[in-house]
């Protein structure tokens, strides 16, 4: 039997390219990691997904999302729900280091893509290239 409750401890300071957080913790179903980008630096295209709604969370910096084609600021602090058909991409366009957390659902053995971080449904368009800014 798995453990009732589990404890790590990641001060962002450690966090490098992407923490995937949910197997060390034991998750079943909750997905959610650490994103550190570095400024001028994102997603090198956009993605939308089949079922898997997303929310990210700005931890420290300011960073931007790319929403269906628009640009947001995302300031420290600021929390985004984006629907599963949403094209969307993250990235720095700030002079220092961005880290976002970011939340989904772990799969079910049963999922067609399970075994993966997260649900595995994500739907890349690699011809649609996000232009990041470096402050």
């Amino acid at each position: 039997m798995a453990p009732r409750y589990s404890k790590i401890f990641m001060p962002l300071t450690n966090v490098k390219d992407k923490e995937f957080l949910s197997r060390p913790m034991g998750c079943k179903a909750v997905g959610f990691s650490y994103v550190r980008i570095k400024p001028g630096q994102g997603a090198t295209y956009v993605h939308r997904h089949q079922v898997q709604e997303e929310v990210f969370i700005t931890v420290k910096g300011d960073g931007t999302i790319i929403l269906d084609g628009k640009r947001i600021k995302m300031a420290e602090g600021t929390i985004v729900r984006v629907a599963a058909n949403v094209w969307r991409a993250i990235g720095n366009d700030s002079k220092k280091d961005v880290v976002f957390m970011i939340l989904g659902a772990v799969a079910p053995k049963s999922f067609p893509l399970g075994g993966r971080t997260l649900l595995g449904d994500g739907i890349p368009n690699r011809n649609k290239v996000p232009r990041w800014k470096k402050g």
